[in-house]
């Protein structure tokens, strides 16, 4: 048997004798999303195979596997977190996205956000037009929740100056 066969063999037999350690941290860091967990599996299976090689049996095989697996799903975690997560978007929603885009009202309010001074305060008004909570507005501005209310009415009151000196 050749060296390429010979090392492929041995690493099945490892493979399929610590594969519980692999599915156990698949399930672990995937969850019940199916997809990630083979996504993940293949991962590791495709590391271990990688560091076969490198196996020095100075260590239990289990404890080696486990290891392997183990940084790969924290790079997998990793990974997953800069992927853009989609979101399927409602067909009302898309509705009335566009009804409002369309809608001079509107329009007029977004050029009056978009001609305030400060970056936090047009942010702050975009995320509470969303509909967001004022606990989930201050969470991604970094501030408090009373902070937030006031700041919002602040801004009211200075858009409805900036429409009164328009008009």
């Amino acid at each position: 048997m050749n060296k390429k066969k010979q090392l492929q063999a041995e690493f099945t037999a490892a493979f399929k004798q610590c594969e519980g350690s692999v599915i156990r941290v698949c399930a672990f860091f995937a969850g019940n999303n199916r997809e990630n967990f083979r996504d993940l599996y293949q991962d590791i299976a495709s590391a271990l195979w990688e560091s076969w090689p490198t196996y020095r049996g100075e260590s239990k095989l289990s404890t080696w596997v486990t290891g392997v697996a183990l940084n790969t799903a924290c790079r997998y975690l990793e990974h997953q977190k800069r992927m853009p997560q989609f979101v399927e978007l409602r067909e009302n929603l898309c509705y009335n996205l566009a009804d409002e885009a369309s809608d001079p009202l509107y329009q007029t309010l977004y050029e009056l956000i978009d001609s305030l001074d400060n970056d936090k305060d047009r942010e702050i008004m975009y995320l509470y037009l969303a509909n967001k909570k004022y606990s989930e507005i201050a969470r991604e501005t970094n501030t408090t929740e009373s902070a937030i209310k006031q700041r919002i009415y602040r801004i009211k009151k200075k858009l409805k100056q900036l429409n009164e000196q328009q008009q």
